[in-house]
Formats: C-alpha cells, structure tokens, sequence
C-alpha cells in the first residue's frame, strides 16, 4: 500500500527511500543456467555477511551478476543503474531472497557492485 498524494512530502520521500532499498524480484529474466557460474568471468568479490560473494559478467547475458560461488544456484542477481551511481539489486533467485532481503546486507552488495562496477571501467579504459 502506497501513500496519497495528499501525505506530507516528508513522509513520502522518506517512504521512497525505504522503498529504494528493498531489493526488487525479477520473474521476466532469468538468471543464467546453473553451469553459468563457470563461464561467469570474475570482476570482483567481496564477503558480506559471512557469506562469498563474487560480481561478474557473461558473454552471453551482459549484465554485471551477483553470485555465491559455493550455492546451487550460484547466480543469484543482477545489478542495474550503476552509470548513474544509483545500483539496485534484482533477484532472480527465489531461493537467496531471504539472505539479500537483509537491509544491510543488500546494501552492502549495492555498493561493493559500484566500487567493483568503477574499477573495472578503470581498467578498461586504462
């Protein structure tokens, strides 16, 4: 349930923002194929939570993926907005959901994603 338009404008960004941070489940796109993990080229990794997790692209789906390499399915996610240093997680695991739906813990993955998204435009562009 949203707020009115008629809420203060206070309460209603401060709704948005909250909102912002709920990573969002995709039904639409798939993840890739569970043997994908191995031909997931690897830009960066990082623990959050205890937990692996490692940031990497694919020939045959470019997005920037989110994965834990040792979980069947290893492919859990993809982000989205990072040219405009505004990352959101999209869920493509049902199976993570309860993990990634931690604030902090999809925060923490949102970020590491942009450092990991930056370093490797660094480097591709030398």
């Amino acid at each position: 349930m949203g707020l009115g338009r008629k809420a203060p404008h206070r309460t209603r960004a401060a709704y948005a923002r909250v909102l912002a941070q709920i990573p969002l489940p995709v039904r639409s796109i798939g993840a890739p194929a569970h043997q994908a993990h191995q031909a997931l080229t690897v830009l960066g990794q990082t623990e959050i939570a205890g937990r692996l997790v490692q940031y990497g692209t694919l020939t045959e789906a470019p997005r920037l993926w989110v994965a834990f390499p040792e979980s069947t399915p290893s492919v859990f996610g993809y982000l989205t907005g990072l040219v405009a240093d505004d990352p959101q997680l999209h869920l493509t695991e049902p199976v993570h959901q309860h993990w990634a739906l931690q604030p902090d813990r999809s925060e923490a993955v949102r970020r590491h994603g942009l450092t990991v998204w930056h370093d490797a435009q660094r480097t591709c562009e030398g």
